[in-house]
Order: C-alpha cells, then sequence, then structure tokens
C-alpha cells in the first residue's frame, strides 16, 4: 500500500527510509558528498529544523521532500522562512504523480505551519512544475545572495516563493527589489 508519512524530526525517519533518501542525494547532488562529507550521515543541519514527507510503498521511497526553516533577517524585519529541499522521486516513479503529490504536501505543511512566507531556489527549468502544481511564486526580478556575507555571491537558481502573512504579502515589494542574503548556501 502507497503511504505518505510526515517525520517531524530526522532522527524520526526509520534507518531504512533515510538510507534511501541518502542514496539518492549522494548520487544526485554529490558536491555534497565531497571530502570531510564523504560518508555523510546527514540530509540537512540541524540548524535549519528539518522535517520530512515521505512517499512510500513497503518502505521503499518513491518521492520525498524535506521542510526546513530559519529565521531570515531582510530590508530591516525578520521573517520565519520555511522551504522545501531535497525533492525527490525515483526515477521508476516519475510521471505518475508523486513528484506533484510530494511538493503539494510539502507546501500545505508550511501553509499550516507558523511561517510568515515560504521560499527556496530551485533551477529555472522547474518553474513551471512548481507553479502549476502549488501556490508557490516565481520571483523573476529577485536576488538570492549567498555565501560569505562580506563578499555573497548571487544564485543562478530561480527563486520561488509562498507569503503567508500579512506582514510578509505587505512587502513582497522588498523579496522583489532589493537582494536577499540567504546565507552559505540555498536549500
Amino acid at each position: 500500500m502507497v503511504e505518505t508519512l510526515i517525520f517531524p524530526t530526522t532522527n524520526a525517519l526509520p534507518p531504512v527510509i533515510k538510507q534511501q533518501i541518502l542514496d539518492f542525494l549522494r548520487i544526485n547532488y554529490p558536491e555534497g558528498f565531497r571530502g570531510g562529507n564523504r560518508l555523510r550521515d546527514w540530509t540537512s543541519t540541524s540548524e535549519n529544523h528539518p522535517a520530512h514527507i515521505v512517499i512510500v510503498e513497503h518502505e521503499r521511497l518513491i518521492s520525498h521532500t524535506e521542510i526546513l526553516w530559519k529565521w531570515l533577517a531582510h530590508n530591516g524585519f525578520t521573517y520565519k522562512a520555511y522551504g522545501l529541499s531535497g525533492v525527490l522521486t525515483y526515477p521508476e516513479f516519475r510521471g505518475q504523480g508523486y513528484g506533484m503529490q510530494i511538493v503539494r504536501a510539502g507546501t500545505n505543511y508550511i501553509k499550516a505551519s507558523d511561517a510568515d512566507l515560504g521560499m527556496f531556489n530551485c533551477h529555472p527549468s522547474l518553474k513551471g512544475f512548481y507553479y502549476t502544481s502549488t501556490d508557490w511564486i516565481a520571483m523573476e526580478t529577485s536576488v538570492t545572495l549567498v555565501g560569505d556575507r562580506q563578499h555573497p555571491l548571487p544564485s543562478d537558481e530561480l527563486l520561488m516563493m509562498l507569503f503567508l502573512t500579512e506582514r510578509a504579502k505587505s512587502h513582497r515589494g522588498d523579496f522583489e527589489s532589493i537582494p536577499i542574503y540567504f546565507g552559505e548556501d540555498t536549500w
């Protein structure tokens, strides 16, 4: 039976599911598993408060997303920003709606949380997927800065956002016109 399960922390993940997530990430994002991280056994750092949503059948991972959050300072305000990361569907299950299902589940998780806004960066070619499957807004004019705070570099990825609270909605223009320093890297 295919099930959608939510795990509020990485520690709550059953080891067999966690290993499948790590194996997928290791193959598809090898840059995160180099050098001192080559034997990495974590999906995201605990400082980003990871929660996981998975679609499984008999403990076999079909699809996954990780929900992260952090405090984000921007233009004199601090926002509780949630985002999607680690969105994956194993190849043999693609084209069957699981990717859209996992993104909707992650989006609903964020909407039900205490987030001011949702944000994540993705390859520009994925804009249509996130835009048509959920309420995410492609922030075409936004610039996300990452890296060292003193010398950040612009990300070449597209910023996708949700504006959830009235304060976040009223400051949407700030996110469109003022570069956003996100931290060392995007989710």
